[in-house]
């Protein structure tokens, strides 16, 4: 039976490629966007959260809205920037679909591994996660903490953690590819730190699972099997191009550009594992980082 789905921040990376996946299964999609314009005539589109009113009965939202984390350096207007589109939206979403009364079955959001930076250990969906003073943290957080209303309203409601997701013509590797293609990619500061990733194609299916398994619900790490250093990721996404890293950038000249971004989402690492998704029977077809890259420059 078709569903009906609203996404928010659909016509970004990860929620252009779903919203097309959704469709071409035959469901109904409807984009809550400001920009009409960047969404294909085939979907339903509102501009306003009031236009929920007019809508029909939702099975699905899909809340992916967000300022870019890593667009701008995080000077405290930027980092209101990403909050209030994360958290505020989330309220704000809610609160109008409780008001129209059209509360759906299922709300999936999205969140980050950001989640658990600053943890040591191995970090499964469960991992107690300690007050920690790092923003990411801080923002996961409370991202995840805007939905939780929703379980008193006896919706389905889950987080998907995403990592670093990998993708061809869009995302991270968009940023970078050009510059490993010309033989000047780098590897930053002494290139141990963990890097939690995650194929497209790969992240796009386990919303698909979570989506079809109705008792799944709560917290999911978006994550390949198998991560790698930020050191192997720079030195394997070389050889596609046949070359390799020109040098390491040292710690303190990333600070000094990028600041506290750069500490945490260029120089710190979190070793996270998709636990649930692998226990409740989600396989990746792309679980090591070199089949990966190779799946898009081969």
């Amino acid at each position: 039976m078709a569903q009906t789905i609203l996404f928010t921040g659909g016509t970004g990376f990860i929620g252009s490629h779903l919203a097309n996946f959704l469709f071409n299964r035959g469901c109904e999609i409807i984009f809550y966007t400001k920009n009409p314009r960047l969404t294909p005539r085939s979907y339903r589109t509102i501009s306003t959260l009031k236009e929920i009113e007019n809508l029909p009965p939702l099975d699905v939202v899909i809340n992916l809205a967000g300022a870019p984390i890593a667009a701008k350096n995080w000077t405290p207007e930027y980092k209101q920037v990403l909050y209030d589109s994360r958290v505020a939206m989330t309220l704000d979403l809610i609160a109008h679909l409780r008001k129209f009364m059209r509360l759906p079955k299922t709300f999936i959001s999205a969140s980050a591994v950001g989640y658990y930076l600053g943890q040591q250990v191995k970090c499964y969906e469960d991992t107690p996660v300690p007050e920690v003073e790092n923003f990411s943290n801080r923002l996961c957080t409370a991202w995840e903490d805007s939905a939780k209303s929703l379980l008193a309203d006896d919706v389905r409601l889950c987080f998907m953690r995403l990592g670093v997701v990998l993708g061809p013509k869009g995302g991270f590797l968009k940023k970078i590819e050009n510059i490993f293609r010309l033989g000047m990619g780098t590897i930053l500061g002494n290139g141990t730190q963990v890097m939690s990733w995650v194929h497209l194609e790969d992240c796009i299916n386990t919303f698909w699972h979570v989506m079809q398994n109705e008792e799944l619900n709560g917290p999911f790490n978006v994550v390949a099997p198998k991560i790698c250093t930020n050191a192997e990721f720079s030195k394997i996404l070389a050889m596609q191009f046949g070359k390799k890293p020109l040098m390491h950038i040292p710690d303190w000249v990333i600070k000094m550009l990028f600041g506290e971004k750069g500490k945490e989402l260029m120089l710190q690492g979190v070793y996270v594992v998709p636990n649930r998704l692998q226990q409740s029977g989600f396989f990746f077809k792309y679980a090591d980082i070199g089949s990966a890259l190779q799946s898009f420059y081969s």
